[in-house]
């Protein structure tokens, strides 16, 4: 079974195949080139001969009678397997729908910036629709003013910006890394200079122009236990005063050597962490309140704690447990590129594939059936307010893509399913089309890319014959008791017990301990007491002194075992490699005989899959016709 399932799960890679046909199946003609790549991929034999091949082509010709029988049988018709195929297909599509080089361009960077941290302040205009030209004209007016001196940037951000932090930070977002804000965000921030203003740059919040205040060295993740008293953003200033107090005196307690885990877990009132010893879980820049993140980060080693400081929450004073520094392996690898995979630069990914497909292939509009459309969603779209009443009756096409027509109802549905965006219509119909032209090209991969074809058959023909083997074979020997019954009796001599000891091993760890067991082991013998008294009493001080083991033992199945005579009683002390005394006392010499059907049951439905398994592979030899070219065949020796 293990080499069918191999066959199943190889990556081919090849450009063309050969006319020459290795194997007839009931007309159905596989090449030699077929075959050799998948024998290549799944073959690290260096000698091939006459031997190996033929071996090798009947497992071949067993893999294939089997998708035949499953195809025959419909198999492929089935629903459940039309939807684990295209998921398949799906998957396997996705590194055809991408271009690499572009992708290569986007790590790289990102790994670039991933290893910097940027504190910044911003000052935020909103945009609309309508206010679009405004919001820049007013954002570039603001730039000018903060670089002629006329206003510092602090103040620009208080009197102007719109976002509503501003009053309290004057725009300052503290420190953050790649992957935490917007692409087009992110890259101003790394793209301008320390104490430099950018120029407006817009994202889906606005226009924004940035101030970058520093840039460090990423400092990674720290993972820190804090001791908190709660007072609460807009505390009276008794309440605050009454936590500083209890926080002075935690903080003497610990310069006086008390554990920091003892004291958060007495006095802390952030109970989730305290009684796990004020323990938070590790976290990097931007993920904590400024204060807290900056005392965090001013740590040098572990065990170091700080002064008593405060934030909005609280007071707090943190100690530094563990630091986990920006390092450049393959975890970090890792997180590059599922950040990429999870933000912006996807898109960006995607528009760039998308106008490459745009200059690849013909795309058709229906003017007159697309402007009928427009006039009929743009007012309600504008508000995301649409419901597609009045465009029921649309269902002309609306574009081709070379020979593939999308019609005016399938851009109806698209609209209605993401006009909650805030797009307009004619955003919208760019992205439909974006999306279409992926749509066209995932359905011409089997065309242009033939190694695309081929991979995607042996998933097909995997998924074939896992269905029907399940039923055949596996599913059917757990099922079928009866037919299990009869094939354990049937083949009753090959389920035979050897002669075998039952024995008690003891493991002790020295000699005065050997000693002890053995003297209780005599009591043991005499019925008097059991195992469970004998760990109690020389156990009573260690755990380690003693270990126990009781079982059947076949000859060569313990070393041990088989160093002592095979009669009742108490065996002689053995010194095992470890240094520690082994005693064995032998309880009963189990005779040789038949086994049962449940002491051996796993055993026996393998052995009775392999039976179906090869009672079927005659039934489909003898129902299906088959050749193969043995001199083609053998062309393949080395």
């Amino acid at each position: 079974m293990k080499k069918y399932l191999l066959l199943l799960l190889l990556t081919l890679n090849f450009n063309s195949f050969s006319q020459e046909f290795l194997l007839d199946i009931e007309d159905e003609k596989i090449t030699l080139d077929e075959f050799s790549h998948i024998f290549n991929k799944n073959n690290d034999n260096e000698k091939i001969d006459k031997e190996y091949l033929d071996e090798y082509i009947e497992l071949f010709i067993n893999f294939k009678l089997k998708v035949k029988e499953a195809k025959n049988l419909g198999f492929d018709t089935v629903s459940t397997f039309i939807d684990e195929l295209n998921g398949y297909r799906k998957q396997l599509a996705k590194p055809y729908l991408r271009d690499d080089s572009f992708n290569d361009d986007l790590f790289d960077e990102a790994l670039d910036r991933i290893q910097y941290d940027i504190n910044a302040s911003h000052i935020l205009i909103n945009i609309n629709e309508e206010n679009n030209d405004e919001a820049l004209n007013k954002i570039n007016d603001i730039r000018r003013d903060i670089i002629n001196g006329n206003i510092s940037f602090e103040e620009s951000a208080i009197k102007y910006s719109d976002d509503k932090s501003a009053v309290e930070n004057k725009g300052n977002l503290g420190y953050f890394t790649a992957f935490m804000m917007v692409y087009d965000f992110e890259t101003a921030a790394y793209t301008t200079g320390i104490n430099d203003i950018s120029k407006p740059v817009k994202t889906k919040y606005g226009y924004h122009i940035i101030k970058v205040n520093d840039k460090r060295k990423a400092v990674g993740e720290r993972k820190v236990a804090h001791i908190m008293f709660k007072t609460g953003k807009n505390a009276k200033p008794d309440k605050i005063l009454d936590a500083q107090n209890k926080i002075n005196k935690t903080y003497e307690l610990l310069k006086n050597g008390d554990r920091f885990a003892e004291v958060a877990e007495r006095f802390s009132e952030d109970r989730s962490t305290a009684v796990k010893g004020g323990v938070l879980p590790p976290f990097g820049v931007g993920k904590m309140v400024s204060e807290f993140e900056t005392q965090s980060f001013k740590l040098n080693n572990p065990g170091d704690f700080s002064e008593p400081f405060k934030t909005d929450f609280g007071w707090h004073i943190v100690m530094l447990l563990e630091d986990f520094p920006i390092v450049l392996n393959d975890d970090l690898y890792l997180k590059v590129k599922t950040g990429i995979e999870r933000d912006s630069r996807s898109k960006l990914s995607s528009e760039y594939m998308a106008k490459k497909l745009k200059d690849q292939y013909r795309v058709n509009v229906y003017k007159e059936n697309f402007n009928s459309l427009r006039r009929a969603a743009i007012k309600d779209v504008k508000n995301t307010s649409w419901d597609g009443k009045n465009a029921l009756d649309l269902d002309e096409p609306l574009f081709k893509i070379e020979t593939m027509i999308f019609y005016q109802n399938n851009f109806t549905d698209y609209i209605l399913k993401n006009q909650k965006n805030n797009n307009s219509f004619d955003d919208l119909y760019l992205d439909f089309l974006d999306k279409s032209l992926f749509v066209y090209e995932e359905s011409q991969l089997e065309n242009k890319y033939p190694d695309f074809k081929i991979l995607l058959n042996e998933y097909r023909e995997g998924i074939l014959l896992f269905d029907l083997t399940n039923k055949n074979v596996w599913k059917k020997a757990v099922e079928d008791s009866l037919g299990l019954i009869k094939y354990f009796s049937d083949n009753s001599e090959k389920y035979q017990w050897k002669e075998r000891l039952n024995a008690s091993i003891y493991t002790c760890i020295n000699l005065s301990t050997a000693k002890k067991v053995k003297s209780l082991l005599y009591k043991l013998n005499r019925g008097s007491i059991d195992n469970s008294v004998i760990l109690e009493k020389v156990n009573k001080d260690s755990p380690l002194n003693l270990d126990i083991k009781t079982n059947n033992y076949l000859r060569g199945e313990n070393k041990y075992v088989d160093m002592i005579s095979w009669k009742k009683g108490i065996s002689k002390d053995i010194v095992s490699d470890d240094g520690s005394y082994i005693i064995i006392n032998v309880d009963d010499i189990l005779s040789a005989g038949n086994m049962t059907l449940n002491s051996v049951k796993g055993k026996v439905i393998s052995d009775y899959q392999k039976f179906l398994d090869n009672q079927w592979i005659l039934y489909l030899r003898d129902k299906y016709k088959y050749s193969v070219n043995k001199d083609l065949l053998y062309s393949l020796i080395k």
